[in-house]
């Protein structure tokens, strides 16, 4: 691998004002509510670190109630979010769906950042033509010009090194429609994290540097480039690499 030392010195990242936020794959099945609500909450501990978060709530049917508790009480929360029949365009909450894991959302507000943390897992499946559990963060700011390039750094180490996924990428939306990379492909993004067990990078193209985080290799591209050329140089660096999807 090339070593280079991170880059991103730019203080407002051309990312910041479009909606940027990562996304994590896992390939694994069956995660206990236990297991969710314990790597949650390390989650939830290492964003609050990173953004001053001063409390955490997550969506329920009548509002919004406070992730906070014991591990018992925690675990409970999750059992309360079971993934629901989909009802369309209907305000109204499907039924529960014994056995197809949990999904709930979870709001944080900060100063500067409010991240929102989507989470799906315990799954019977790992997945088919689509993953089954996913895992998103938005990093909404609170002001305009709040977010910095280290803040990428940031939301990408709390989510790899707490919920042990196959990839990440951290994007706006601006990169995501051109990249147009779903499914099991591994995703493109200002910041691109390999998990070992996906494969390795030893090459890179363009000004690209790469840095090793939590036994797996994270891809920086610099935050003052336009969304073309990171979508050029990271797809570009994978196809080098033989990295195209997550094996699962």
């Amino acid at each position: 691998m090339s070593e280079v030392a991170a880059v991103n010195e730019v203080q407002i990242p051309v990312w910041g004002a479009s909606r940027p936020s990562l996304l994590a794959l896992r390939v694994a099945a069956g995660e206990s509510p236990e297991w969710i609500a314990a790597r949650t909450d390390s989650l939830l501990r290492s964003l609050q670190s990173a953004f001053d978060v001063s409390s955490w709530q997550i969506a329920a049917d009548n509002g919004w109630e406070l992730w906070e508790g014991s591990p018992d009480e925690l675990v409970n929360i999750v059992r309360k979010h079971p993934v629901r029949e989909f009802v369309g365009a209907s305000e109204d909450i499907g039924d529960a769906l014994p056995g197809e894991g949990y999904s709930f959302t979870i709001s944080g507000a900060g100063p500067r950042v409010s991240p929102l943390v989507r989470i799906a897992a315990g799954h019977p499946a790992v997945g088919q033509r689509l993953p089954r559990r996913r895992l998103a963060v938005e990093l909404r700011e609170a002001h305009e010009n709040a977010l910095r390039s280290v803040d990428a750094d940031a939301v990408t180490a709390a989510v790899v090194e707490t919920w042990e996924p196959a990839t990440t990428e951290f994007a706006d939306l601006a990169v995501r429609r051109l990249a147009r990379r779903g499914n099991w492909k591994i995703g493109v993004g200002y910041r691109t994290w390999v998990g070992a067990g996906v494969g390795t990078v030893s090459h890179l193209v363009d000004a690209l540097t790469a840095t090793e985080l939590a036994g797996g290799t994270l891809i920086s591209a610099p935050d003052d480039w336009p969304a073309a050329r990171v979508v050029e140089a990271m797809t570009a660096t994978l196809r080098e690499n033989g990295l195209d999807e997550v094996p699962h």
